[in-house]
């Protein structure tokens, strides 16, 4: 059975006009949050994107370093006059001549301050990549030392990457580091 919408001409007067009147509240709504948006720009500046990639200031770093039997101290090249060194992950592949019983203990060591932590390790292979944060200046010489088994047991083979970036202290003076 269909039902039959009968309606009167004053309804679809007063049903228009609703409608008339929602969609004018919805301007004025778009309006006033329109002129509200100038307003807070003014007070907090123009938001404008900055990408470091640009930054003629900092420059992309990674130095890999390959480990020979019974080594466990590796050096990294000094950091070059005028630049800061940002040291963000230390990465590796570690192979050891005998399987690993204990813990393998990884020190990273910037010259000036220091970060230590326990590698994941299974029998004769240790493999990592860590997050770190640490700064070198110019002259100084990164180096990271791990000890498998409290020194017992020694490494055949590898290598140990550090990534990060090198700050030119040139382009833009760099900031004293707080001890």
């Amino acid at each position: 059975m269909s039902e039959v919408l009968k309606t009167h001409s004053s309804d679809a007067v007063s049903k228009g006009f609703s409608a008339a009147r929602r969609s004018a509240v919805v301007f004025a709504a778009l309006a006033s949050l329109a002129m509200l948006g100038s307003p807070i720009q003014a007070a907090f500046g123009a938001v404008t994107q900055v990408r470091e990639v640009d930054d003629p200031g900092r420059i992309a770093y990674e130095s890999e370093q390959s480990i020979g039997a019974g080594q466990d101290f590796v050096f990294f090249p000094k950091v070059p006059a005028g630049h800061r060194l940002v040291i963000q992950h230390v990465s590796a592949e570690l192979h050891f001549q005998s399987a690993v019983s204990g813990q393998v203990q990884v020190l990273v060591s910037s010259g000036q301050a220091s970060s230590n932590f326990l590698a994941p390790f299974s029998q004769t292979l240790a493999g990592f990549d860590q997050l770190v944060q640490l700064y070198a200046d110019a002259g100084a010489t990164p180096a990271v030392q791990f000890v498998a088994d409290f020194g017992l047991t020694q490494v055949s083979n590898g290598f140990l990457t550090l990534t990060g970036y090198l700050l030119d202290c040139t382009a833009a003076p760099c900031a004293t580091i707080a001890h």
